[in-house]
């Protein structure tokens, strides 16, 4: 990583702890999967196995919980070359790093349509920080936000569940035992 992306990054973490500082209050409304109508997921893809496996887990959730809207936004870190696996569909769409101000905060109508839809859960499915999908967390109207525990994201998640490993398969099943026994 070069000298402008580490400037960039860190004027992305600024941007955000001053939209942290200014966010209003919201509702949290805890959801059981089963009570749930709309669930979104977040992921940084890497690659189209990462794609592949989030459709996986959207499909789960639908047909296990009879969730009708299951809505998946990707990021994809590159601002040339979007791979033929990522096509905008009803309940999936990306946004690349051309969709990015300086700060790596992102713009655009996909964003505002997706920060503006009140989802009853948000997911966040990244075992890092990143400054793009942390402000979307941010600034979602989802009734409740959740993700892995971290310290510096507790500001962003309503509930947060501790996993050490970068198994995605095994964190979905730990998102799926905790958010059935909600009540």
């Amino acid at each position: 990583m070069g000298i402008i992306d580490e400037i960039r990054i860190r004027s992305g973490k600024i941007s955000l702890r001053r939209e942290l500082n200014n966010q209003r209050s919201r509702k949290v409304v805890a959801t059981n999967l089963n009570d749930a109508t709309s669930v979104a997921l977040l992921l940084k893809i890497k690659d189209e196995k990462d794609y592949k496996k989030v459709t996986k887990f959207m499909k789960y959730l639908k047909e296990e919980f009879g969730i009708k809207r299951v809505f998946f936004l990707g990021y994809w870190d590159d601002a040339k070359n979007d791979p033929d696996f990522l096509q905008s569909k009803l309940d999936f769409d990306f946004f690349t790093k051309k969709d990015l101000n300086w700060k790596g905060i992102p713009i655009g109508g996909t964003i505002d349509n997706f920060t503006s839809e009140k989802f009853d859960i948000l997911i966040d499915l990244n075992n890092y920080f990143n400054v793009p999908l942390r402000y979307l967390i941010l600034k979602s109207a989802s009734k409740l936000k959740v993700g892995r525990y971290n310290k510096e994201n507790e500001a962003y998640f309503d509930l947060m569940l501790s996993n050490d490993q970068d198994d995605f398969e095994m964190y979905c099943n730990q998102l799926v035992k905790y958010l059935t026994m909600i009540h």
